[in-house]
């Protein structure tokens, strides 16, 4: 009898449980997709090394999902106990007819059990499905071949079974615990709101943008986070802090300054609709709050994603300028025996890996350390952004100062398909490939000091520049100063920083085989006391490629399911006060009110509560996304262009489909 009044509940309630259904069958969703990665393997012509990266991706997707699944409980513990309040009366009403409180807390298990079957089941089926598109994705950001055949991945099934099976009996217990804690007048009588007095909330309200401007200060101009993250938890702290200020404070005097402007306040129902949301806000500012806090860890974690997705491609194509690269490393302070180009390419044939018949051109490039090192007070006053300045001339990450010859460096920009440089004898040209200092370089060039360098004056010349890598390597923006100097200028005694081979081949599909070939030759006798590291174009490439990847799922992954959290939070807020506002629209129309102004009313509301959290959290990530971009510079120069483009499309699909399906919700409420 009781699972049957449950199912009649369920099916008589579907428009009141249908948000709730949907979000949960989104979350099944969601986690089964992201955690199949391990048979998506199966399908893909994937290297050892991309296969590596994709076991990366699976257990770094593995531990991200118990977070997951923590803030996803949380989810539905919020969006039951919402439902549960919104059916007050009706449990009320059981217990005034002489239902004992373990009956009912029977229907609601029942109740919560049919609603997670259907929504693990419906979740399931579209995971299922589009996890076949997420192969296909999968397999254009790693750039590999796919065989595709249908995919179903076992240990997904399970572990969203077990995660979900967990989450829905903790929702059981909650409701049997609430039910238990309430009292028959608790669930029959009305909730009370409490009005703030004005000059408090507008104390308050200035005292919230006071907080914010400091951490707003404290974010961009400290620029903390780059350098040691000693501020981040005063900055996370104030910037919590203001925010539940802000949302508190609001609705105290929002509507009276509103009523002084009298020609919006009396327009139309303006003043039912302000009164409304003032209403709104005063009760529910601490979900605002936490609503705002997770729309920005949502913006954030998608717009870094992406960023940091299209930064790595586009620095893994600057650090590959050839197929192949053998580089001979002089670490600091040890360094081995000087040699020659010609030395160094008897090394090489005495290998015996310079007669490969698949190589179609070979050249030595080389990079020289100069003096300058110990003397970088000569060109970082003319840096203008103090932090920059100071990790100069601390040499807090390893500031490199290099020196290139002109003709090496003339071959790599023909090889790049960029015109050759012009030097003449008292000239240099500077650069960096540590997008971290691109600010630093371009005060420089601004100034376009006169340097020693090897006792030579030299005037910097270029007011722009290329940034070009010398060999193959993976490593990523790792030279801080390159000056580029005429072949003649540099010492015979010279101290190198490091020469390499530099091989393009006939067949670049060979890359792997030829790599191969050289690590075997490496590992003879001859070659055990040069300090040898060959890197392949292709190797790189699958390296950072899997990198990026992983950064990109990891955005997707947390941004899209704080951006459900906080859509569905406020869209059950807003159901939930559509049946308590049913007589306030009943009599707005007796009165003569049409249905367009009704709609309109209604539209408004759901607006201006949906955007006053986005558009407060938009503006943390505006300050936000910049401080991050600088750590993103560690990687390479950063465009953050198309992956806010990319940001706003998912905001506006999944924050906009749950406005649309409360603005629907909330109207068929009011018809029935």
């Amino acid at each position: 009898m009781y699972f049957r009044l449950a199912l009649r509940n369920v099916r008589k309630s579907y428009k009141d449980f249908l948000i709730y259904f949907l979000t949960l069958a989104f979350s099944v969703c969601l986690f089964y997709m992201f955690n199949s990665f391990q048979e998506q393997q199966a399908v893909m012509e994937v290297s050892q090394s991309q296969m590596e990266m994709i076991k990366i991706l699976v257990y770094t997707m593995k531990y991200l999902s118990i977070f997951i699944a923590i803030v996803l409980a949380f989810l539905i513990l919020y969006a039951n106990n919402f439902l549960i309040r919104r059916r007050k009366k009706e449990l009320g009403l059981y217990m005034l007819l002489g239902m004992p409180k373990n009956k009912i807390s029977r229907v609601l298990v029942y109740e919560t059990f049919i609603i997670g079957i259907l929504s693990l089941f419906t979740g399931m089926l579209i995971g299922i499905f589009l996890s076949q598109i997420l192969t296909s994705v999968t397999a254009n950001l790693f750039e590999v071949s796919l065989d595709y055949h249908f995919i179903y991945s076992n240990n997904a099934t399970i572990l969203t079974i077990f995660s979900f099976s967990i989450i829905f009996f903790i929702v059981m217990l909650f409701n049997t615990f609430i039910l238990n804690r309430y009292k028959l007048i608790d669930l029959v009588r009305a909730e009370h709101m409490h009005i703030k007095k004005v000059y408090l909330s507008f104390t308050l309200f200035i005292l919230s943008l006071a907080i914010l401007a400091f951490t707003y200060h404290k974010a961009l101009y400290e620029k903390s986070l780059i350098l040691s993250f000693d501020h981040l938890p005063t900055i996370i702290l104030c910037g919590s802090i203001g925010t539940f200020l802000f949302f508190m404070s609001l609705a105290g005097f929002l509507i009276t300054i509103i009523k002084r402007f009298h020609t919006i306040y009396l327009k139309n129902l303006n003043i039912f609709i302000l009164n409304q949301i003032n209403a709104k806000i005063n009760s529910n500012y601490i979900s605002m709050s936490i609503v705002c806090i997770m729309l920005l860890i949502s913006i954030g974690a998608l717009s870094t994603g992406w960023n940091m997705n299209a930064t790595i491609n586009k620095s893994i194509r600057n650090v590959t300028p050839f197929d192949y690269s053998l580089s001979l490393q002089y670490p600091w302070g040890k360094h081995p025996k000087q040699m020659n180009n010609e030395q160094f390419q008897a090394v090489i044939d005495k290998l015996g890996i310079s007669d490969d018949p698949n190589i179609q051109e070979t050249r030595i490039t080389s990079m020289y350390m100069t003096k300058l090192q110990s003397d970088v007070h000569s060109f970082s006053k003319y840096v203008s952004d103090k932090e920059l300045r100071n990790l100069i001339n601390t040499n807090e990450l390893n500031t490199s100062i290099l020196v290139v010859p002109l003709s090496d460096f003339n071959y790599v920009l023909e090889k790049t398909g960029n015109s050759k440089l012009h030097l003449k004898s008292n000239e240099t040209y500077l650069y960096t490939t540590m997008a971290l200092f691109d600010q630093a370089v371009s005060d420089i060039l601004a100034a376009h000091p006169t340097i020693q360098l090897y006792n030579t004056p030299l005037t910097i010349i270029n007011d722009t520049y290329e940034a070009v890598s010398m060999y193959t390597s993976s490593n990523i923006g790792y030279d801080t100063f390159v000056f580029i100097i005429q072949d003649e200028l540099i010492p015979s005694d010279a101290l190198p920083y490091v020469k390499a081979w530099n091989v393009e081949l006939k067949d670049p599909t060979k890359e792997t085989a030829f790599d191969q070939m050289v690590n075997q030759k490496l590992h003879t006798k001859s070659a055990n006391h040069y300090p040898f590291l060959g890197r392949s174009a292709q190797i790189v490439k699958e390296a950072n490629k899997g990198m990026s990847v992983i950064f990109t799922y990891i955005g997707l992954y947390l941004g899209i399911v704080f951006m459900i959290a906080s859509a569905i939070i406020l869209a059950l807020q807003q159901l939930s006060q559509a049946n308590d506002n049913k007589k306030h629209y009943a009599i707005l129309t007796k009165i003569g009110t049409d249905q367009k102004m009704l709609n309109r009313s209604i539209f408004l509301q759901i607006s201006i509560y949906f955007l006053l959290p986005l558009l407060l959290a938009l503006l943390h990530s505006f300050i936000g996304i910049q401080v991050v971009n600088e750590l993103v510079l560690l990687f390479g120069k950063s465009d953050i262009l198309i992956p806010s483009f990319y940001t706003a499309c998912i905001i506006t699909l999944i924050y906009g489909s749950y406005f649309a399906i409360t603005y629907i919700g909330y109207k068929n409420i009011l018809r029935s």
